[in-house]
């Protein structure tokens, strides 16, 4: 009967974790789950791999995802074209919604060609938005990479300005 319960209960956090959005409790919800799967483990008579998971599953892997998300506590936007960006207020209130540090460059302060590109895992600056003014057009272009979760949001609230458009590359991370 335990063992039922523990793999109901291992199946209702996995779904937890699928459906929650907040990284800090998708984390805590990873330790429970191997909490759970160590006590199954157990009750299976795999004293070894439950103690390994308990180490590995529920407190070594969770404090590597913590410390890795407080070290994203900045919002790195590098700006390429001569013309003012009149939508500074876009950036700094999804800063304050995110708790974000804003960051910005100017291209010109970066002499590295390859560090004023949004692609490379070995850059020395890990730039966040680039943002480019497109005459023709008349608006400017911010490019994002793909991957990046903070664009979902930061695209959102971009959209009640006008003369903005989000342009999402792929990454293509090569190391050379």
């Amino acid at each position: 009967m335990i063992k039922y319960t523990l793999m109901i209960l291992l199946l209702s956090v996995t779904l937890a974790i699928v459906f929650e959005k907040n990284n800090k409790r998708i984390i805590i919800f990873f330790s429970v789950f191997s909490l759970i799967a160590a006590s199954l483990y157990f009750y299976n008579h795999a004293p070894d791999v439950a103690l390994a998971e308990i180490s590995v599953g529920s407190a070594f892997i969770p404090l590597i995802f913590l410390i890795a998300i407080s070290k994203q506590r900045t919002f790195t936007v590098m700006k390429r074209s001569e013309r003012p960006f009149v939508y500074q207020d876009l950036l700094v209130e999804f800063c304050k919604d995110e708790n974000l540090n804003l960051k910005l460059i100017d291209s010109e302060e970066v002499y590295d060609d390859e560090a004023k590109s949004i692609h490379g895992a070995f850059r020395r600056q890990d730039i966040d938005v680039i943002i480019d003014y497109n005459a023709k057009k008349k608006r400017y272009d911010m490019i994002c990479k793909k991957s990046n979760v903070m664009i979902d949001k930061f695209e959102a609230l971009a959209l009640k300005y006008h003369g903005i458009r989000i342009v999402r590359l792929i990454d293509e991370e090569t190391i050379d």
